[in-house]
């Protein structure tokens, strides 16, 4: 048996927690959150239940504890916004055999709660022929008033430093989650306050589950589809998709094809003068 002094064993504890928070850093393990601060985590109380789920776990495996639950629900297509720092083109594989959809980021649809839809990400700017394939996780929805459900999707926002960190062969993982309401910041935030980043050891899901209620888990990496071709479940659980568009967006593109209507139609007056000419005629004839 070792005997350590104090002083020795201090300095071994801040050793091995440096390594933790390099390690963590590195292997880029993210928690985003819709609405929190910083300061916010010095008042949470810490988790003490149980959680059999981990943000580590294969991806659809919190997606199926919520099917098996009964959370899912078929019939309701939850919004989410795809957000691609600087565009690009966002496709989603949905239904079998597998479909790919293909949006301009931002781009806003519904999905089903309890599935996992594959994404594939390209034409980023400055970032020619670079393809990106993350997966989300539908883990829960949101319940807003009666006929706003369009109006509050849930963001799922990648940046320029989560590509990177792909592409450099890390593993980004983001569990966005709704905040408990007295956890809420009273003042709007930006995304370096929205955002708070967590060790690679620690279990992200059960951290948002600490903090509120987990909806959606995006995770991104390096893999690609290989060239001799890839499994139905690499593209997700079969989950559809459908339409989703904000009121206002709607109301502007109703506008836009009313306004494009009335640019064909017959000009009245003139349709008018033209009547009469040929009335004018008719009459002299007789």
């Amino acid at each position: 048996m070792t005997n350590f002094v104090p002083g020795q064993l201090t300095d071994i504890l801040q050793k091995s927690k440096r390594r933790r928070h390099i390690a963590g850093a590195l292997a880029a393990l993210f928690l985003s959150v819709l609405v929190t601060t910083p300061a916010a985590a010095q008042v949470v109380p810490e988790y003490e239940g149980f959680s059999p789920l981990d943000s580590r776990h294969s991806p659809g495996m919190a997606a199926r504890f919520m099917d098996l639950g009964g959370r899912a629900q078929s019939g309701w297509f939850q919004p989410i916004r795809i957000d691609v720092e600087d565009g690009g083109e966002v496709s989603i594989y949905h239904a079998r055999p597998v479909q790919a959809q293909a949006f301009t980021s931002p781009a806003q649809l519904g999905v089903i709660v309890g599935h996992t839809y594959r994404l594939r990400l390209r034409n980023l700017p400055e970032l020619p022929g670079v393809e990106l394939f993350p997966t989300i996780e539908v883990i829960g929805r949101l319940h807003p008033p009666n006929g706003q459900e369009h109006e509050h999707p849930i963001p799922v926002h990648i940046d320029r430093k989560d590509i990177d960190l792909a592409i450099n062969g890390n593993l980004v993982t983001r569990v966005v989650y709704l905040e408990q309401p007295q956890f809420a910041a009273p003042f709007e935030l930006d995304a370096s306050t929205r955002n708070r980043d967590i060790e690679a050891a620690a279990n992200a899901l059960q951290e948002a589950d600490r903090f509120g209620r987990p909806v959606l888990v995006l995770r991104l990496g390096g893999r690609l589809p290989s060239a001799q071709g890839e499994p139905l479940s690499f593209y997700g659980s079969g989950g559809t998709i459908a339409r989703s568009v904000p009121s206002s967006a709607a109301k502007a593109s109703d506008d836009a094809q009313a306004a494009a209507r009335f640019s064909r139609r017959p000009n009245l007056a003139t349709s008018n003068r033209n009547i009469v000419a040929r009335t004018a005629r008719q009459e002299a004839a007789q």
